[in-house]
Parts: structure tokens; sequence; C-alpha cells
């Protein structure tokens, strides 16, 4: 069976948008026939998440130029691996920052605008990490466990307006986020254990999560994993 996704009028917005999962994920908007409008610290015009005013103003920008914000993939974040005792103030904070106070700048502007359509939905990303653990991964794993929280308390007020939101943990996947932190061992027990998928293979589960295929899902939070190839 094939779902081919027709996103033709819809407006989508993406975060972390110049790599990995984001990346893949607008390129698969855009084929689908949605205007995508990306967001990054490493994209032009550069936005950091984790500045209120900024997302404010990309959110405010976005409606005056396209009328409305149909879905919204937050998938801007950072991972540093340190010992949680050898972790300084700055690296801490700048987890929080970008991994969980980005989100919620972006739901507190989007929601506004998705409430006055009746209709939008919103994807945030967690992390298996926050259930199994990991040695440094402390900052990283405590800022994601965090979303959950935030997301199912957003998913409740907005409900009402027709507005969804939902969390992805997509698994280990060939992203920057992973591979420029994890060492050679770290690679190989994946790979030789649960798997490494590259980017593109969470998207369809991206695009059914923003898509009306979801319409009835809300505050749920969906963990991938890979099937196994024949």
């Amino acid at each position: 069976m094939k779902v081919d996704y027709d996103f033709r009028g819809s407006v989508v917005l993406v975060t972390g948008g110049a790599s990995g999962i984001g990346a893949a994920t607008a390129r698969a908007c855009s084929a689908a026939g949605a205007t995508v409008v990306v967001a990054d610290i490493d994209a032009s015009p550069s936005l950091d998440v984790a500045d209120p005013a900024a997302v404010k103003a990309l959110v405010q920008r976005t409606v005056d130029r396209h009328g409305h914000i149909d879905a919204a993939v937050l998938g801007a974040a950072i991972q540093r691996r340190t010992p949680i005792d050898s972790t300084s103030d700055e690296e801490w904070r700048r987890h929080m920052a970008v991994n969980l106070d980005g989100v919620f700048y972006c739901i507190r502007e989007l929601a506004p605008v998705m409430k006055r359509q009746r209709r939008g939905a919103m994807l945030a990303f967690t992390s298996g990490l926050v259930n199994m653990g990991w040695p440094g991964a402390g900052a990283y794993a405590a800022s994601k466990g965090a979303i959950i929280g935030l997301v199912k308390c957003a998913a409740q007020e907005l409900r009402p307006y027709g507005v969804r939101i939902n969390v992805l943990s997509p698994g280990v996947t060939s992203t920057p986020i992973f591979l420029d932190v994890a060492s050679a061992e770290e690679r190989a027990m994946h790979e030789n254990s649960i798997g490494v998928s590259p980017a593109q293979d969470v998207v369809p589960t991206v695009l059914h999560l923003i898509s009306d295929a979801s319409m009835n899902l809300t505050g749920a939070v969906i963990e991938r994993r890979l099937v196994p190839s024949r």
C-alpha cells in the first residue's frame, strides 16, 4: 500500500530545518505541495529559537506573508555530552533554552494563530534517552523529558479549538545531533541492536502526525521503532 499526501495550499513551519529530520521534512512537505518556512540558526536568515522576540517575529512575518500556518514541526535542538558533575551552568541553560524554551516559545506564539483558524497541528520531539539514560546526556535528556509534560498540557488547552499537538520519539537517527556526539562504539552498539535509521525514514511518521490522517490524535507520545529489513 502506498500513501500520498496533498499539502497544496498549506503553510508548514519547520524549526531546525537546515539539517537532519527537519531538512528531510521540509523537502517532503514541499514535494507534497506545501509552502514551507524553514527556520534554523544555520539558515539564512538565521533564527535562534531560544530568543523569544525572534520566534514572535518569525510567526508574525509568516502570518503576514502567507495568512495562516497550518502545521509546525518543532525540531530545533542541541546535544552535548558532558558528565553531570562537569556540566557548567551555561551548558545546562543552553540545552534548556534551545530544546525546551524554544519549543515553549513556538507553541506560545503559534497557539493564538491556530486557535483563530480553528485548526492546525504541531509536532515536537522527545528522545529515547529520557527513559534509558546515557552517560553525559543529562542536560539533553532532561530537556527532552520536560517537552512531554509541556505538550500534554498544551494539547488539553488547544483541543477545544481543533488544534492538535503531539510528541514523537524518532528513534536513533543518523542526524548531526546524534552523529556529532556519539562515539564509534556507541554507533556500533546501536547499529547492531536497535538500528540507526536515516533521517528520511522518519518523515512518513512526521507527515502522518501533521496531516488530517491523524486529525483525532492529540497529546500523544509516539515512539518510533525500526522495522527489521527482510
